[in-house]
């Protein structure tokens, strides 16, 4: 079991137009296994690493049929952890953010929300009520790796809303370049030196996205990953690209959520 800071990411879940076709193609494309909590939780399945016992094993993230009136997620949402979840929305409130879903409880396990940031990007919070409650395991093959945010400013200060809200530390990190005007930011949570995240200025075919968060997962080889999931039915939302020490893409569900997968790359 992973432990996860106060301010990190927590968990990351999905709305599918049809969870009956996104399952499967999750469980062969990662190898998860999965649960559905049943009519009661609106059929929420957990996904995980199966680790030979009954369940998921360790959670990796989830998904849900669309409720009616909403749209299914065009990219899995992303949540952090904080100490009290209305305490940290009234905060974010204050700070600018709008607040899309006031907290709210789910059964004894956690209670939290969903808002957007100054730039419209979702985010959500979540205050954990039972030991165990998130991320089972991160960083290892086939499980979230790293969160990634697109920005059309300088990354740095669009940061600090959540430097503000979640105690982050905001870093350039030492490949960067001196002289680009708007340097990566490389983000952990406040007394650790684990980063977990990053933020970079949008360029090219990005300036036509809003800003977002997104949630990348690691693999082993993200070529061949992508030729697997276009076996499977999915697609390619983002072609393979190298950028320092990793490969990147992005891959589409047959429904169309889009997730970014991560390999490592060799310098050369």
């Amino acid at each position: 079991m992973t432990s996860i800071p106060m301010g990190a990411p927590i968990w990351s879940d999905s709305l599918t137009s049809d969870l009956a076709v996104d399952v499967p193609f999750y469980e062969r494309l990662f190898g998860w296994a999965s649960m559905d909590a049943g009519e009661d939780f609106g059929h929420y399945t957990t996904f995980g690493l199966s680790e030979g016992t009954p369940g998921p094993g360790s959670p990796v993230t989830g998904i849900m049929p669309c409720p009616p009136g909403m749209e299914a997620s065009r990219i899995w949402n992303l949540q952090f952890r904080v100490e009290d979840c209305d305490a940290a929305t009234e905060k974010a409130r204050e700070l600018g953010a709008t607040v899309v879903e006031d907290p709210q409880d789910v059964s004894d396990m956690l209670r939290f929300s969903m808002l957007n940031d100054l730039n419209g990007a979702s985010f959500g919070l979540v205050e954990s009520k039972e030991p165990g409650t998130g991320f089972g395991v991160w960083g290892e093959p086939n499980s979230v790796s790293w969160v990634e945010y697109r920005c059309d400013g300088v990354p740095a200060e669009e940061m600090r809303f959540y430097a503000d809200l979640l105690g982050w530390n905001v870093n350039t990190p030492p490949w960067e370049n001196p002289s680009n005007p708007k340097p990566y930011a490389a983000l952990s949570a406040a007394g650790t030196e684990r980063e977990f995240g990053g933020c970079h200025a949008m360029e090219g075919w990005e300036l036509e996205l809003r800003p977002q968060w997104n949630v990348m997962v690691a693999v082993d080889d993200a070529d061949r990953m992508c030729e697997k999931a276009v076996a499977l039915g999915g697609s390619i939302a983002g072609e393979p690209m190298d950028v320092p020490g990793l490969r990147i893409a992005g891959i589409a569900t047959p429904t169309g959520t889009i997730v970014g997968i991560q390999s490592p790359r060799a310098w050369e």
